[in-house]
């Protein structure tokens, strides 16, 4: 039988999953419609870089050759910056921050804040928000980190920064460099939800924590649940609203999509008494998590 910590923390998880999930939806939609003015047009040619207007302009909504996921439009700008010196400027637009996150982390185009030799030319790229920012110039040429982040910055609706949904996660015991977003599969399954992921050590113990990006429909959900190696967990008293799962051998994971949508999910090379644990605490941050 699990001792008093673990039993009050179950019944608190099973009020946290009672409680109505359309409710949540219906607040957050009301919250979302309310004094949520539409985003202005984007003058493009009105962006200055350190007071040099481009030269040329082109945008492409939908732009269907860069076969990226989720990418939204394409915008291309030229600086004049001095006689025989142009600025290219590519601007990756996608249809949320958590795809253009994906795709800045996992594609292997982009090296942070390393420039990237490519013939002749030099690439240097910010990602802000929804959008990756790509700089192309001379070799030769010295361009500042500051000044393109300054131009970065000049973009209406800019949000520096990482993005919120990770101070969710538990901040003991982080892997340094291991952290990850997966927008199309999870665990090695077709996902239809983006979920960020981070790995976890304390000594000899690894597990990870994940959680959906946002709310996820129950439906999308139990789809992506039915595909799990679903077992019977021992040592442990299992709850009926907890999938229990195994990834690999002696890998054992636990998920479950608490009260308005969020989805989280913990897996490792951990008893299931000690998974437990971490599941409650992850579910716990996640559910309380204003974003």
């Amino acid at each position: 039988m699990p001792n008093n910590i673990a039993a009050v923390r179950m019944l608190n998880f099973r009020r946290m999953r009672k409680l109505p999930s359309l409710i949540s939806f219906a607040a957050i939609a009301l919250l979302m419609a309310c004094g949520q003015e539409p985003e202005a047009p984007i003058d493009h040619s009105a962006i200055l870089y350190k007071k040099v207007k481009p030269i040329g302009v082109h945008v492409v909504n939908n732009p269907v050759g860069e076969k990226i996921a989720a990418l939204q439009k394409r915008v291309d700008l030229r600086y004049p910056m001095q006689v025989g010196d142009t600025l290219d400027v590519c601007i990756l637009e996608f249809v949320s921050d958590v795809y253009a996150l994906d795709y800045y982390m996992n594609s292997g185009r982009f090296q942070g804040i390393v420039p990237i030799l490519r013939g002749p030319y030099l690439e240097q790229s910010i990602r802000s928000d929804a959008r990756i920012f790509i700089f192309r110039h001379d070799s030769f040429r010295r361009y500042e980190r500051s000044d393109l982040e300054n131009y970065v910055r000049s973009f209406p609706g800019y949000h520096g920064g990482f993005p919120q949904e990770f101070l969710s996660l538990p901040f003991e015991h982080r892997e340094a460099g291991r952290t990850s977003i997966q927008t199309s599969n999870f665990l090695g399954l077709k996902s239809n939800f983006p979920v960020l992921v981070q790995s976890y050590r304390d000594a000899n113990l690894q597990w990870n924590v994940a959680r959906s990006w946002d709310q996820v429909d129950e439906d999308v959900y139990n789809s992506w649940k039915t595909q799990l190696h679903i077992v019977e967990p021992k040592g442990i008293v299992p709850d009926e609203t907890v999938a229990y799962f195994d990834v690999g051998e002696n890998v054992h994971g636990m998920a479950s999509q608490l009260s308005g949508g969020r989805v989280a999910i913990v897996w490792g090379y951990l008893s299931w008494f000690d998974l437990e644990r971490k599941f409650f605490a992850a579910s716990d941050r996640i559910f309380e998590a204003r974003y």
